[in-house]
């Protein structure tokens, strides 16, 4: 199957390169970067979607930054003060301007953050600002955030972009935001979306977003020459015809994207966590991985990424077919005269490698004696469906991970749907209490040690089966080099590549 795909595309490939009438020159010091997916909004107060937070990045600054191991850096802020567990004091940075020659100012900071804690501004950022009870500029240099309780993830929170106070009075500016990052917008028409650095010392000085969705097509254009560079959203069975492109680069990287199966606990069968520790030993990852991702996702135990300063290092999930079985013996359910012990219900998208992923744990589950129905519905059904927990088992992903806040919003009690994401409906008081002591203790010693905990305990209690981080893949073409991807997916380092004159 691989091999005839190839084939497939490297035949499409000659023909579009004989059909094509003539090739663009791309513009000197320019990067053409291929995007899956149009951004939606420029205005970082209403960013959701992943194309528009990896533009964003390179259009604004927020007041701190997230280091390699998602620590708060300073940012636009040249440091702060915390007085107080209700309190917190930051000074800006001096001669920080926004794109338009104007001075970052403390007002600017503070009418952004009020404009998402405005609830006629409808953001959907504001729930996780909850906890400030007041944003004031002090001087030009220095602003106040006052709390109603302690928050300690307020830092993660406050990497948000920081726009001009005369457009955060205004409503969402999709399309003609004004930053103060190391890129500013000199467009965004139908030949795509085009930034430029403000200040601009090495080789490259814009960057041009064109939007290809058919990652088919997206492929063979950077084989072609008419794209730099392409990032993810690129199906496991396209690699091998980009690996055989002498021109192109594959770097790939585990990402903060954590990929799992969820279960309903409080569905009749699924209550049990025999049953949920069978389905998780009875998948055999590796094989998964091998089969429909080339191997590339690294294996996952919890949601946060190794990587990250408040992981845990918990026991590799073992592939155990037996002891599988013996657990669903124990369970009180054992297998009938056809072999089958009972049938579960599987929601998946659409999506082809969703569905081939579903596809292929059934089969495996099949094998301990679990029937598996599939119910593949168009993404907005689904996704509608999950959200609200009418489920029994779906698969999903948490896409870029950063605040091991998740935790709380994924299993705290107080989080069943529609309030939050505790979608398969867990109830632990014990998880509850170090999760709310997590989310109020400053100590990042403490912190470490109940999220640690908490890890546990989730594990302990299957409450999610743990798939794969899905990896970061980055091509890029002859034009340029030495591009580093990072485990977020952030596209700040094409603003340090090295670049090839163009030859006319």
């Amino acid at each position: 199957m691989a091999a005839v795909m190839i084939r497939f595309l490297f035949s499409l490939s000659l023909l579009l390169m004989v059909s094509a009438c003539q090739q663009s020159i791309p513009e000197q010091n320019e990067i053409r970067i291929g995007l899956a997916q149009t951004p939606m909004t420029l205005d970082p107060r209403y960013a959701t979607d992943a194309a528009s937070h990896r533009v964003q990045e390179l259009l604004h600054r927020g007041l701190i930054r997230l280091d390699g191991h998602f620590e708060p850096q300073p940012d636009a802020a040249e440091y702060w003060e915390h007085p107080n567990p209700l309190t917190w004091r930051f000074f800006l940075r001096t001669n920080l301007k926004f794109h338009d020659g104007t001075p970052v100012r403390a007002a600017d900071v503070a009418a952004t953050l009020n404009s998402i804690l405005d609830a006629e501004m409808a953001s959907p950022l504001r729930a996780g600002f909850a906890a400030i009870r007041s944003v004031k500029a002090v001087s030009e240099r220095e602003l106040i955030i006052h709390l109603s309780k302690p928050d300690a993830s307020l830092l993660t929170r406050l990497s948000i972009g920081i726009i001009p106070a005369p457009l955060a009075a205004r409503g969402q500016q999709a399309r003609t935001i004004i930053g103060c990052g190391p890129c500013h917008l000199v467009s965004w028409d139908q030949h795509g979306l085009l930034l430029e650095q403000s200040d601009a010392h090495g080789p490259v000085r814009r960057l041009r977003f064109i939007t290809v969705k058919d990652p088919v097509t997206r492929s063979l254009k950077m084989a072609r020459g008419e794209l730099d560079f392409t990032e993810n959203d690129l199906p496991p069975h396209l690699l091998p015809y980009l690996r055989r492109q002498k021109q192109l680069k594959i770097v790939s990287l585990p990402s903060t994207t954590f990929s799992y199966i969820g279960l309903n606990l409080h569905d009749p069968i699924l209550k049990h966590v025999r049953v949920r520790h069978a389905l998780a030993l009875s998948l055999d990852r590796v094989r998964l991985k091998k089969a429909l991702f080339s191997g590339l996702p690294e294996l996952a135990e919890a949601v946060l990424s190794p990587m990250h300063w408040a992981a845990a290092q918990l026991p590799a999930t073992a592939f155990s077919p037996v002891t599988a079985e013996h657990l669903l013996d124990q369970a009180g359910y054992p297998r009938k005269a056809d072999g089958i012990r009972f049938t579960l219900n599987y929601r998946t998208s659409t999506d082809p490698g969703r569905l081939s992923l579903a596809t292929a744990i059934a089969s495996m589950w099949h094998n301990i004696g679990v029937d598996v129905h599939i119910e593949s519905l168009e993404w907005g059904g689904f996704y509608a469906r999950i959200k609200r927990g009418d489920f029994q088992v779906y698969s999903l992903s948490w896409v870029g991970i950063v605040d091991p806040d998740i935790y709380r919003w994924i299993l705290h009690s107080d989080m069943w749907p529609p309030k939050g994401a505790n979608r398969g409906r867990y109830s632990n008081p014990q998880v509850d209490a170090w999760l709310d002591a997590a989310s109020q203790t400053e100590n990042r010693e403490e912190r470490r040690h109940l999220y640690g905990l908490i890890e546990k305990q989730m594990a302990a209690d299957q409450v999610y089966i743990p798939l794969w981080y899905e990896p970061v893949i980055a091509v890029s073409g002859p034009r340029i080099s030495g591009f580093t991807p990072a485990p977020d997916g952030s596209l700040l380092g094409l603003l340090d590549v090295k670049m090839k004159a163009v030859v006319n």
